[in-house]
């Protein structure tokens, strides 16, 4: 049996913007999808750095959570489209200029840009396993992965460009398939990390990452993300079929859970959800287990 997330879904952005593209989603009990977002004191003048983002709207409610960085709730005012009101009360109107790139905002005292632009920022499995790969970009980083399939152990290759010290490789072993990869800046500090995610062969589709860190514009360092069994919360029912996202600023990780008398085809206890944060350790970056939900 193959587990996937329910909120692992396409929606029309007409629900959104009344427009007919369609974008890939996440989960933020919205109507949402992960964009880029960024500030500049004029409306003519685009920002000189931007962020991922995730952009949510509801009944006219919006919500922009800036990956690692601050989350902004406009509150729908007035007869006239556009006016809006943040959680402190302020004046937010949105503006004209943009067109199909995406949303301009007024807010007090600075401008925000949310561009729509996530096709840049994750690849499909098909993408990853063509020969030529697939290609992202963040922020000036390009990233080209491939991944070989076909067999129970395979090979990443991730080459970089834009990097202060020239390209970057990396190369790894990865025992299984990799399904999805997706660039996303966790801890807000400007520089994009790329995750990898990866299903093993076999009934159980036992789930794994490899993902790198950008470092001050520098190089990669690899991102560490502990075993299961280091937290018995989230061990226990564990049979794999298990699935990877970036949501905001956690990397989510949700599987099915298994009663002692179930089949693998036939979970019965729920569903459980780790949540990881990322934080710089000694060598390197690791993803720290941050809460655990069962629903």
């Amino acid at each position: 049996m193959k587990f996937t997330f329910s909120w692992m879904q396409y929606v029309s952005v007409a629900s959104l913007l009344a427009a007919s593209t369609v974008f890939w989603i996440t989960p933020v009990n919205a109507d949402s999808m992960r964009a880029e977002c960024g500030f500049s004191d004029t409306a003519d003048q685009r920002p000189e750095t931007s962020s991922s983002c995730m952009y949510s709207q509801r009944q006219g409610y919006i919500r922009i959570a800036i990956d690692g960085g601050e989350s902004y709730s406009f509150s729908p005012t007035g007869d006239l489209p556009g006016n809006y009101r943040d959680d402190e009360g302020g004046a937010i109107y949105r503006q004209r200029g943009l067109g199909d790139e995406g949303q301009l905002f007024k807010l007090p005292g600075t401008y925000l840009f949310v561009f729509w632009n996530p096709s840049s920022w994750e690849c499909s499995q098909a993408a990853l396993n063509a020969a030529e790969g697939c290609d992202m970009n963040y922020g000036g980083i390009s990233f080209n992965v491939v991944a070989s399939h076909g067999s129970s152990l395979n090979q990443l290759h991730i080459n970089t460009d834009g990097l202060t010290s020239g390209s970057n490789s990396q190369q790894a072993e990865i025992d299984g398939t990799a399904y999805r990869a997706e660039l996303a800046d966790l801890d807000g500090n400007g520089w994009p990390e790329v995750y990898v995610y990866i299903s093993s062969a076999g009934s159980g589709s036992y789930g794994s990452l490899t993902a790198y860190a950008v470092n001050s514009g520098k190089s990669l360092s690899p991102i560490y993300l502990p075993p299961l069994d280091q937290s018995p919360e989230a061990t226990e029912g564990y049979m794999g079929h298990d699935e990877f996202s970036v949501v905001e600023n956690r990397l989510v990780r949700r599987f099915p859970v298994y009663k002692s008398k179930d089949t693998n085809a036939q979970p019965t206890g729920g569903t459980r959800q780790l949540q990881y944060r990322l934080e710089a350790g000694e060598a390197g970056w690791i993803l720290q287990l941050d809460r655990v939900l069962e629903f």
